[in-house]
Formats: structure tokens, C-alpha cells, sequence
């Protein structure tokens, strides 16, 4: 179906109320009105009125632009469009304000939440229906019933798949054959070709005469830290502890006893910094551990806490317990003699973290990796 078809079942779809939940109603404004500013023409898909029985406000004006298939990476761009689109029809003084939406025929739990995180509404054809702006809060989702996800469209931050994706990361400029990423990363070539495809289909990879590359790490790290935060905290075993040793002797302690026991451990977060990339004053200790995390703090006495945590022991999800590519893939030594995990881990982890970790993520990817794009 072509997207102008689609366009015009979202338009019908609203106006009848068929995609919309009780208490709300819509009016089409306009279907791909064209405009000229400076010079240049563009034409949003939907201008949309919404109207609710119970809410203050009660109504909001929305631009909608619709994308006939809408993924996790391909949604950045789709929203920089739509933004594009409300601010120039702000300069006109047509439109007061305008809610940026995205619209698709399905639309996945992942591409929901990222939307949620910048800002920005979201329907789908079957139903799933996502705006929130002021008082009014509308969260639908919908069984995919008649319009599905598409076949092959997988998420690719997922299971073992997530392993190659840190692997190119972490190897951001070696261009890579899919025998040598496959061996890399303990997964099938075809899995590898299966996740390279998507990547250059979104414009994140490129084949030269040597191998695989990435053209746009930084995006794509972006996308890898929004995608795996759900995982990890469902699948991320984690003990919050306090030990009365100082923190660089309780590192010491924690590392010798993994070694003498044969796990894999690699300090992150602060402890997982050298001095010049650090950006936050935290003094908490944290770390990965192959073994069970609680076991470990038990054996080094370290006390469980609800508050007041300085020791973070952590065991990653299954898939991402290994060094192929997983959360112990090329751990670095620091200068301090710990272990440290890979500096896209410590990014992400430092993205999950909360408080200042984000301002700490930010502060490694412009001077410890140097992505600029």
C-alpha cells in the first residue's frame, strides 16, 4: 500500500473515531497541506485537532507524519521531520503550537517508549495511541491485529544480536569481515549479515572493499543506550551493599577474590574511570561479576542496603555474560590496576544510572571515544 493510501486510512480512521479510545475525538485540519516558507516548500502528512471530554486541555493540535514502516533507528530521523515541521508552521503564526506525532501501521513497544522519552506522541493503524501534552494523558495499546509488525524487521539490541552491535562499537573505525565478526562475537554469520543489513538500511553502516564499517557510531550508540535500559533492568541482576573498607582496597579485595575463584569481573561507573575521563565526583563502587552478585558480596561481607549503597555488584543478562562481544568483550586495564569494562559499556552503564550519569555518558562519547557522528 502506498503511504499516501496509508495517510488517507489514518485520516478516516480518526475522523470516525475507529483508531481513537473513548472521550476523544478528532478533526482532520488538513491531509499533506502544502506550504512554502523562505522559499521552500514542504507538506506535513496530517494536521489533526484532538478533543477530550475530561481533560484540561481539552483539545490539541497536532502535526502527524507517517512512515509506512517505523523502527527504533529509523524513528530519530522521522522525529527531527516532524519538528522541523511544527516550527516552521509556528513562524507562519498559522498554528499557535502543534503536538509532533509520528504515525505508522504498527508501532513497537521499543519505538512507544523511545517516543515517550523525547517528547513525542505516536498512533498506529491498529489503534496504539500515545499523547501526552499538559493534562491530557492518553497511553492505547492495541493488539497488532490488522496491521502487523513486518516480517524481518527484528530488534537488533536484543539477545545476542546486542553482542555485535558492541563489538562495531567498540571497534568503531576497523571495517570487518562477517567471518571475523561472527568469530568475534560467537555468533552465526548469519546472524551477523541478518543485523549488518539492517544497520546499512539505516544508513549506519557501509560495505568498502575491506569489510563492514561503521559510518555513524554515535547515532547508533544513541540508539543502543534507549534500547537495552528495558532488558537490563529486568535481566540485570543487581546488589546495592556498603563495606566499611575504603574504596580503592575493597576494589583490590573484590578483584583478588574473583581471581582466585575464576570469575570475570570489570569495574564501571566511577570506578570504571580513568582520571581524565572523569566528570563526576561519585565514590561508588561498581563492577560486573560473572557469578552470582549477592554470593560475592556475601563472601566480602559486604552489608545490603536500600540506601546509602558505595558497592554495586552486577551480573549481566545471560547473553551478555561472556567476553565474545558481551559485557567482559575487551576490558581494559586502568592505570589504578583494576579492570575495567569496554568504554561503550561504561557509556551505557553510565546512561542507565540516573542523577549526573547521563551529563558522565555525554562527557565520554566527546572525549574519551570522540564519536562525532
Amino acid at each position: 500500500m502506498e503511504s499516501a493510501n496509508y495517510v488517507r486510512l489514518l485520516a478516516d480512521g480518526l475522523s470516525s473515531g475507529k483508531l481513537l479510545p473513548p472521550g476523544i475525538q478528532a478533526k482532520i485540519v488538513a491531509v499533506e497541506p502544502q506550504y512554502t516558507v523562505a522559499d521552500r516548500r514542504f507538506s506535513p502528512d496530517l494536521i489533526v485537532e484532538f478533543t477530550a471530554d475530561d481533560a484540561s486541555p481539552k483539545s490539541v493540535q497536532a502535526v502527524i507524519e507517517f512512515k509506512s514502516q517505523l523502527s527504533p533507528m529509523t524513528l530519530e530521523g522521522v522525529v527531527h521531520q516532524v519538528l522541523r515541521f511544527r516550527n516552521e508552521l509556528r513562524s507562519r503564526q498559522k498554528f499557535d503550537d502543534l503536538y509532533p506525532m509520528v504515525a505508522a501501521p504498527y508501532i513497537s513497544n521499543s519505538v512507544q517508549n523511545r517516543c515517550k522519552e523525547l517528547g513525542v506522541g505516536y498512533i498506529d493503524l491498529n489503534g496504539t495511541f500515545g499523547l501526552i501534552r499538559g493534562g491530557l494523558h492518553i497511553d492505547i495499546v492495541r493488539p497488532a491485529t490488522a496491521f502487523k509488525s513486518p516480517q524481518g524487521i527484528k530488534n537488533v539490541f536484543t539477545g545476542r544480536s546486542r553482542r555485535i552491535i558492541r563489538a562495531l562499537l567498540v571497534n568503531p573505525h576497523q571495517p570487518f569481515r562477517l567471518e571475523h565478526l561472527a568469530s568475534e562475537t560467537d555468533v552465526s554469520v548469519g546472524q551477523v549479515f541478518h543485523v549488518l543489513k539492517r544497520l546499512e538500511q539505516e544508513g549506519l553502516l557501509e560495505r568498502t572493499t575491506e569489510g563492514r564499517a561503521l559510518t555513524k557510531p554515535r547515532k547508533l550508540l544513541q540508539i543502543f543506550a534507549s534500547e537495552f535500559k528495558s532488558d537490563y533492568a529486568a535481566n540485570r541482576k543487581v546488589f546495592y551493599g556498603f563495606s566499611e573498607l575504603p574504596p580503592q582496597e575493597f576494589a583490590t579485595s573484590l578483584r583478588g577474590y574473583c581471581h582466585h575463584n575464576n570469575i570475570r569481573c570489570a569495574f564501571t561507573l566511577s570506578s570504571g574511570l580513568e582520571p581524565y575521563e572523569r566528570n563526576t565526583r561519585d565514590e561508588v563502587t561498581a563492577a560486573y561479576v560473572s557469578d552470582s552478585s549477592a554470593e560475592i558480596a556475601a563472601q566480602l561481607k559486604v552489608q545490603a542496603v536500600g540506601r546509602g549503597a558505595n558497592v554495586i555488584l552486577m551480573t549481566p543478562p545471560v547473553t551478555d555474560n561472556n567476553d565474545a562481544g558481551g559485557v567482559f568483550y575487551k576490558t581494559p586495564h586502568l592505570t589504578n590496576g583494576l579492570t575495567g569494562v569496554n568504554p561503550i559499556q561504561l557509556s551505557l552503564d553510565f546512561s542507565l544510572y540516573g542523577g549526573r550519569g547521563e551529563e558522565q555518558a555525554d562527557f565520554l562519547v566527546e572525549h574519551s571515544l570522540g564519536f562525532r557522528t
